[in-house]
């Protein structure tokens, strides 16, 4: 009867060491995916930075485009920038009086 005991108890032991193994082996595999996610959360991070920072330089080329228009409107711009910084040069001449 003690054999059959003995044997029992054995294993229990060897259920309970391969349990233990198992436990381990899942911390191992836990630490490891944890790290893995916080470095792909700090990738998709710094990507959305990015995404987010060509959006505002796409908006302001398409700002930039949108104001420059066509090569009549080019011209017709120049020349009201032209005149605008003589009205301005106007303005700076009288201040100086």
């Amino acid at each position: 009867m003690t054999n059959k005991y003995e044997e029992l108890i054995e294993g229990f032991e060897a259920k309970l060491r391969k349990l233990i193994s198992d436990y381990k082996s899942l911390q191992e595999q836990n630490s490891i995916l944890t790290a893995e996610l916080d470095r792909k959360q700090t990738d998709l991070m710094k990507a959305h930075q990015e995404i987010l920072e060509l959006r505002k330089n796409y908006d302001h080329l398409q700002m930039a485009k949108n104001l420059i228009g066509s090569d009549v409107e080019k011209a017709e711009s120049k020349k009201k920038i032209a005149g605008m910084v003589r009205e301005i040069d106007k303005c700076l001449a009288l201040l100086d009086e």
